[in-house]
């Protein structure tokens, strides 16, 4: 389910900046496109013991993205904010949401991205080495935390597709 942070922080360093906020702002339609053609019940249904359904890992990335898009905007608004974690397992197990709720955390999907890429296309370079201070992991910086946001997600669609391939 989760996984450790420092690992998620590899995943795109040579990347450019403007190539990660790209692909950020195409995340949405690559989760949709994952979701496309499933049946009914193959979204609620985890592919073994313990692990996510996909209907879950989809609850979580969005769960996910309000939540970095929150501490990011805290960043980039605010000097040197406290960030606070959020229990990911619980925000999973404790959702309201249903599988006919698709379309709904689809679109909140994309309305949380928009809003962000929008800010992170904007802000100077420097406001790239802005920092926070997440209740867990100490003093982040915005620049390799969207990064970690973006590796996050990539491993979470790989996890979303192999649990719709069951």
């Amino acid at each position: 389910m989760s996984q450790p942070v420092t690992a998620l922080y590899q995943l795109t360093p040579e990347m450019p900046r403007q190539e990660v906020v790209k692909a950020l702002a195409a995340m949405p339609g690559r989760v949709a496109a994952a979701l496309r053609g499933l049946s009914a019940e193959s979204p609620s249904t985890p592919p073994a013991a313990g692990a996510w359904s996909a209907f879950q890992v989809l609850c979580h990335m969005r769960d996910a993205a309000i939540v970095y898009s929150g501490r990011f905007r805290w960043m980039v608004f605010d000097h040197n904010p406290v960030l606070p974690n959020y229990d990911e397992d619980n925000w999973v197990a404790g959702s309201v949401d249903t599988v006919d709720d698709l379309d709904a955390i689809l679109a909140e999907l994309r309305a949380s991205r928009t809003d962000l890429v929008r800010i992170l296309e904007r802000i100077p370079d420097v406001a790239w080495r802005r920092t926070g201070r997440h209740e867990v992991l100490g003093v982040v910086t915005l620049e390799p935390y969207v990064r970690h946001q973006l590796a996050h997600e990539e491993i979470h669609l790989a996890q979303l597709e192999s649990a719709l391939r069951g």
